[in-house]
Formats: structure tokens, sequence, C-alpha cells
């Protein structure tokens, strides 16, 4: 009997290593075959990216902005596909070891026209100026919603009918977002928070941004509310960040005339400025009109430097 009970336990362990044995390959080639198909995905949507190029090229001269945008003359990355898939691009201008890092956000509400000719106008300044500041790093994300802005008529929403600006799932999101939406904005569709947070692939896309790159300051174009709002630290969560660097997140705020006007349920500037504790900049530019763009680029652009080039220190306490 016990010689029985040795033989069954070593043909049990023998059949147990074997489907164990099977189990892991066919795991490997799951992944293989899944890293495959995500490869020819990518191969797929970069090569959308010379048509997205050309498409705002055509935005360019329709609104009399010149013959081209800069969108050609970069190489963009791919961080992403929108609803209907197109790609949701990126570039990093300066060392990937520079302590400076502002993250750029723009036309994430897509019916806010001149926010897309400051975002490429940002592009050429950075191609010919970043290499003047070898510790500051600037990531550029031009066209957060390529959907909207294709859309006829364009949307401030995504392909879903989501305000990607108050999707990011904020700490008060599921007791006020949609409570806020019905009541203070009387359900109006061009504020729609989704059903539920980081559901859209474009808010996931600045998140992942945000992770990514870890900025020490964000800024963010829209129109045409003609203000510059600021969301982050200030003098009351000393116990979380250095006196220094709030300090110098207010200094900042004071240098650019930023003001804080508050903020709203699953919004970038409570995502990242309020709970991140990153300083959040909102450039509101003053209209949405095409044909003030270049003067505002004109106006605005010491501005965008200022943010660029200013360091702020590390956020948190020794």
């Amino acid at each position: 009997m016990k010689t029985t009970f040795k033989v069954n336990i070593q043909h049990s362990r023998a059949t147990r290593n074997g489907i164990l044995s099977l189990i892991l390959v066919l795991l490997s080639q799951t992944r293989d075959a899944r890293a495959s198909v995500e490869s020819a995905q990518a191969d797929e949507i970069q090569k959308d990216i010379p048509s997205l190029c050309a498409d705002i090229d055509k935005a360019y001269i329709k609104r009399n902005w010149g013959k081209k945008s800069a969108c050609k003359g970069i190489k963009w990355k791919i961080g992403g596909t929108s609803v209907e898939g197109r790609p949701l691009i990126y570039f990093d201008f300066g060392p990937s070891t520079a302590t400076n890092t502002t993250l750029i956000f723009s036309m994430v509400h897509a019916d806010e026209i001149t926010p897309l000719y400051l975002s490429f106008s940002v592009a050429e300044w950075a191609l010919e100026n970043m290499k003047k500041y070898p510790n500051a790093r600037l990531v550029l994300v031009p066209f957060i919603n390529p959907d909207g802005f294709f859309d006829t008529p364009k949307t401030r929403m995504n392909a879903h009918g989501v305000d990607c600006n108050r999707n990011f799932a904020t700490k008060d999101w599921d007791r006020d977002a949609l409570k806020s939406w019905k009541t203070k904005f009387k359900s109006d569709k061009r504020r729609f928070p989704g059903i539920k947070p980081d559901s859209e692939p474009e808010t996931l896309f600045q998140k992942a941004m945000i992770e990514k790159f870890k900025p020490t300051k964000i800024l963010s174009i829209h129109s045409p509310l003609n203000m510059i709002d600021y969301d982050g630290p200030d003098h009351l969560p000393l116990e979380t960040f250095s006196e220094e660097y709030v300090k110098k997140c207010l200094e900042l705020r004071n240098k650019i005339k930023a003001r804080s006007s508050g903020f709203f349920p699953g919004s970038l500037g409570n995502y990242a400025g309020q709970e991140l504790g990153i300083p959040t900049i909102t450039l509101e530019l003053p209209t949405a009109l095409p044909s003030k763009a270049k003067e505002y680029w004109q106006y605005f652009q010491k501005g965008i430097v200022t943010v660029v080039t200013y360091e702020v220190p590390p956020k948190s306490k020794k």
C-alpha cells in the first residue's frame, strides 16, 4: 500500500507540473499575441499622425493663420487614442534629466478655437528656444480633444458627449459631480461629467501624462473667460508641503497675476492642483475668435515662457 501511494503521489505531481507548464506556455503565447496586436495597432495609429497634421494645417489655412502649423515638423509621440480612434499626441522638449518640468495641455474643449493656434505656437517657440534653458523640460499636449474639433459643429465635449474637464476621479466626484451638473448647470449637456469618473480615454490620457512626467507645474489653455486661474498649494496645506514650496507656488501665481476662483468636481484644477498639489494654471484667453489668435500669442507669449522657465522646488517636506 505504501508503494502504491507513493507512485500515485509522484504521478499526481507529474500531471500537475505538466498542466502548469502548459498553462505557462499558453500565457506566454497569449502575451506574445497581445503584444503583436498592440504593436500593429500602434503602427496604424502612428500612420494617422500625418493625416492629423494635414487636417490641422487645413484648419490653419481656413482661419488665415498661415499655410501650415508646426505639426508636421515634430516627431510626435502617442499617448493613447480618442473615442473615435484619433491619435492623442504629445512631445517633450528638453532633457529628461531636467528637474523643472512644465506640462501644457490645450484643446480639451474643442470649440474653444484660439488655444489651437497658441499650442502650436508654443511648439514652434520650443523648437527654437528650449535649448537655452538646460534645466527646463516642456511637455506639450496640444490637441486633447480632436474628435470634438473635427465634429460638425465643433463641440466642447468628446465623442461620448462628456466634458473631459469634469471627468477626473476627484475625491468629490461621486458625491457632487452629477448633482452639481443637474442643479447648478441645469443638466447642460456641454458640461456633462460622464456617468462615472475617469470613463473617457482623453481624461485617462491627461492623467497618464501627469503620472509619466511628474510636472512641477501645469498650464492648461482655454478660452473665452479672459482670466488666469490658479489651483494648487496656498497657505493652508503646510502640513503636507514645505514652506518654501508653497511660497514659490504663490510667487508664481503673483508673477503671472493669476487668481484662485474655485474649482469643480472632476476638473483638472481640482485633481492636479488641489489633490496632487501641483500648481495648475488655467489661461483663459479673452475670446475664441480665430482672428484674434495671433494677437493673443503675442500678448501671452511672455507669460507662458515665464511659467515654463520658473523653477518650483520639491514639494514634500524633508
